[in-house]
């Protein structure tokens, strides 16, 4: 009887009425799935995760938190760490504590600010004083320091909060806020960040130098001030004389800023080189796969980025840098699916012809899956012909299920279609870009299936060849040496 209760508590169904369980059966794989896609949920929900999770396994919370933090080698989250630090600081302080040390390594120095007015604020204080003398002993020898000074918050800053946090840290560094501030300038003179350079009208740095995402966000400030120069560094990129750090840049940032119908002819220029300059992928050249782009209506809800911008920019993104048999193409689905080979002479160009293919209808995933499946019977394609594996980019919240009469969660009915008719079903990888509610479309130990979550191309690689069941994905990430330095305990 109480297995029988667990299934049925498991049940839930969609905002369009498919079948779908409320948990993976594991909470970390609950939280795994959603931490990449939580930018629109309430600090309780992201805590309520987080506390689930630390409860079933700490050791792997804490990896998970931070691979969704991680800028270099995971989703870049920074929000949804600092609320989980938050939550944690008061569940397991011990834990956070015991982690300080690795904040900057996986985020940035001012993720420690998060610490401020909690327990954990004097080992907050002492982590960045013991980083601050280190650059200040560096810079005096003519050493290079850490880009501290460039994110602690300053005392007169124009925001308020910002002035009160840095009146907080100057308080706990010993300083007066005036000796805050000088060391702070002094290092930040020192550092030689953009900032300063464009606060002062110096357009004597090197472009090839600096970090991606400056580059990307005062691209305009180039174009007006130092047009000539900046052009001639983008020409240099596209002939590959010189090269633009986009290794922080997310493919949403560029395609977001694309769809601005007042584009100029200079910013669609740096807006395709730095699309050009992205970081290739493994997995596009190693797999015969193809992205599967939701633009049903509810992938236009939220502010800021769009669940439908992230995915279109994914599906641009992995179609372009595909060199297998669907190299350039991806499918759209809503009401009905749709084969787009990607079209246009520049990123702007290409955006703008993809987004003429979203219908912002329904969500009927199930009818891809058929249609790959009728063309594979019609033309006797073989198994080796069809997609191995399908990445599904979506919300999750899928139309009821035809086949079986929706008895049956979606990846299983059409699995056992496909068998029907002598085919495999490819590996189908769930993909979520904006967690709303529970209803999650496999559970743990699903053979030929994985939960992921985020904005980042970096999943496709992460989930190339192994084992593939949600559970084998989210260990292979979380056991790499990359996270082998994070626990609990």
């Amino acid at each position: 009887m109480l297995n029988f209760l667990k299934k049925e508590m498991n049940t839930t169904y969609t905002e369009n009425g498919a079948k779908a369980y409320r948990s993976t059966e594991s909470c970390c794989l609950d939280m795994f799935f959603k931490a990449g896609a939580m930018r629109s949920s309430t600090d309780a929900e992201i805590a309520a995760a987080v506390t689930r999770a630390y409860a079933e396994d700490a050791d792997k919370t804490m990896k998970i938190v931070f691979f969704a933090r991680d800028a270099r080698g995971g989703l870049g989250e920074r929000r949804f760490f600092r609320t989980a630090i938050a939550a944690l600081t008061q569940l397991a302080p011990g834990a956070v504590k015991k982690n300080i040390p690795l904040f900057a390594e996986y985020g940035r120095y001012d993720d420690l600010c998060v610490l401020l007015g909690t327990s954990l604020e004097s080992e907050a204080a002492a982590e960045i004083k013991g980083q601050l003398e280190k650059d200040v002993a560096a810079m005096k020898r003519g050493e290079r320091v850490s880009l501290l000074a460039k994110w602690m918050p300053s005392v007169n800053a124009s925001s308020k909060a910002t002035c009160i946090m840095g009146r907080r840290l100057a308080h706990l560094l010993g300083m007066s806020e005036r000796e805050y501030r000088k060391v702070l300038s002094g290092l930040r003179r020192y550092t030689d960040i953009i900032e300063n350079r464009l606060r002062e009208r110096d357009y004597t740095f090197d472009y090839e130098v600096q970090p991606s995402c400056a580059m990307f966000k005062y691209r305009g400030a180039f174009i007006r001030n130092d047009g000539e120069r900046y052009k001639g560094f983008l020409d240099k990129v596209h002939s590959g004389e010189a090269k633009l750090n986009t290794g922080r840049l997310y493919p949403y940032d560029i395609v977001r800023a694309a769809m601005n119908i007042n584009i100029t002819a200079e910013e669609r220029y740096s807006l395709d080189t730095s699309w050009k300059s992205l970081p290739d992928l493994n997995a596009a050249k190693h797999e015969n796969a193809i992205a599967v782009i939701d633009g049903s209506g509810s992938m236009t809800c939220g502010m800021g980025i769009r669940p439908i911008d992230a995915a279109l920019s994914l599906g641009i993104y992995f179609a372009e840098h595909n060199t297998g048999a669907f190299a350039d193409h991806f499918i759209t689905f809503s009401a009905t699916p749709q084969l787009v080979e990607i079209k246009g002479r520049d990123i702007t160009e290409k955006v703008r012809y993809c987004k003429t293919y979203n219908e912002v209808a329904n969500t009927d995933l199930e009818a891809v899956f058929k249609l790959i499946l009728k063309t594979a019977i019609k033309n006797r394609v073989t198994q080796a012909e069809m997609p191995a594996k399908v990445y599904i980019i979506s919300d999750m919240q899928f139309d009821h299920c035809v086949t079986g009469g929706n008895n049956e969660v979606l990846f299983r009915a059409v699995r056992k279609l496909y068998a029907k008719y002598g085919y495999r079903l490819p590996e189908v990888i769930f993909w979520n870009v904006n967690s709303r509610c529970d209803a999650i479309p496999v559970t743990r130990s699903e053979t030929g299936a994985a939960l992921v979550s985020g904005y980042s191309p970096a999943i496709f690689d992460m989930v190339m060849g192994g084992e593939c069941t949600p559970e084998a994905v989210m260990e292979n990430i979380l056991s790499s040496e990359r996270y082998a330095h994070i626990t609990a305990a």
